[in-house]
């Protein structure tokens, strides 16, 4: 019994890993398609998980993924920014900017974290 939990506890972690490293490469694509679109350069090196956090809302139950990443301004000057993943919701690109918050839902790129 002992080792069939710890094949499931480790099939789990595996599963999980497989979902965030899944979760950053369209947390990567969806932050280079609003910088694209705003003529700022995503530092593609930059993108990596920042949280992972349960929601209720509604009475429904989610999680909640986000991404951190830096992008560039005039080639120089570097920004943050943040991706936020909900199951089955738009991804929202946030980008940090000295003329302050944009805030951008990208319609059709479901996040598929389960």
């Amino acid at each position: 019994m002992g080792q069939l939990f710890l094949f499931l506890l480790a099939a789990a972690v595996i599963s999980a890993w497989w979902q965030l490293m899944q979760g950053r490469q369209k947390a990567r694509a969806a932050a280079g398609t609003v910088c694209d679109n705003h003529g700022l350069q995503l530092l593609d090196d930059t993108v990596s998980l920042s949280s992972v956090t349960w929601e209720r809302s509604g009475g429904r139950s989610r999680i909640i993924v986000r991404y951190g990443f830096e992008f560039a301004t005039n080639g120089a000057r570097r920004c943050s920014g943040s991706v936020r993943i909900a199951p089955r919701n738009a991804l929202s690109v946030t980008l940090e900017l000295d003329e302050g918050r944009l805030i951008e839902e990208l319609p059709g790129a479901h996040g598929h974290m389960h």
